[in-house]
């Protein structure tokens, strides 16, 4: 055990050089909105590696043992809910700006000039804001409107921009594009709520299974048994505990990226 320890010092050391350029982005967080959001599952794999050597730098074994378990489950669930908070804000993104395209389209059918258009797009879809602002003193819409729909959820802003850029330069009908976007991104949200719903079950069960050993050890006690005193007290219990912990947390982040791939439009 002692040794594994030292190898997870010196996996969370050579880790942490390629981690450097994310505490910058962190710094930076409150002046400035990172356009991709930073990999939880690696920083919080430093941070198991750590209390794990913690751990058993102040309990030996039995310490690293419970305190990397107690640390695993912790950061599971912190990116089980990180990462359901992440797909929340992207699908609110994504209707923002299916909810924007088309009333975009319908104020320039309307006759309304594009940057007063846009103006008004702006105050019920926050999204447009930037692209508007920028437009409004004489920049490159496009290249606003291809820079925010970088951000994850805004990818639709990207579409906005090539239809733009389309009608410019062969002078046909913005409405017609405009039309044709809106239709698409809004038949993607439709379908995105769909798969969703479909996939919330699933995502259910993988997270209940999460939850089985915890079962395991009730049913233990009530056969007249003391499965938490041998789990804590033995060595075999401890490396039952590991691996017990280990694969659970192994199967809830698989059913939660399996299910995040099956929900994937693009």
């Amino acid at each position: 055990m002692a040794a594994l320890s030292g190898l997870l010092l010196v996996a969370a050391v050579a880790l942490w050089r390629p981690l450097r350029p994310w505490r910058r982005v962190l710094v930076r967080a409150r002046a400035t909105r990172p356009e991709r959001p930073v990999r939880l599952i690696p920083v919080l794999l430093i941070g198991v590696l750590f209390i794990t050597v913690a751990g058993w730098l102040l309990a030996g074994d039995r310490g690293a043992v419970l305190s990397g378990v107690a640390a695993a489950c912790s950061a599971t669930a912190v990116w089980t809910i990180t990462q359901a908070h992440r797909a929340h804000q992207r699908n609110r993104a994504a209707d923002e700006v299916a909810r924007g395209s088309s009333e975009l389209a319908a104020l320039l059918r309307a006759g309304h000039p594009p940057a007063r258009a846009l103006g008004l797009v702006a105050e019920s879809a926050p999204c447009f804001a930037e692209s508007a602002a920028h437009f409004r003193i004489g920049g490159d819409l496009t290249e606003a409107l291809q820079r925010v729909g970088d951000r994850p959820g805004y990818e639709g802003l990207c579409g906005l921009a090539a239809t733009w850029r389309i009608a410019q330069r062969t002078g046909a009908s913005m409405t017609t594009f405009l039309d044709d976007l809106a239709t698409r991104l809004i038949d993607e949200r439709e379908l995105r709520r769909s798969v969703g719903t479909e996939l919330a079950a699933a995502r259910m069960t993988g997270r209940l299974l999460g939850f089985l050993p915890l079962v395991g050890l009730g049913m233990g006690y009530l056969i007249g048994g003391d499965p938490v005193a041998f789990l804590i007290s033995s060595v075999g219990g401890l490396w039952c505990l590991a691996l017990g912990v280990a694969l659970a947390v192994a199967g809830v982040v698989w059913s939660e990226k399996l299910a995040d791939r099956a929900g994937q439009l693009r």
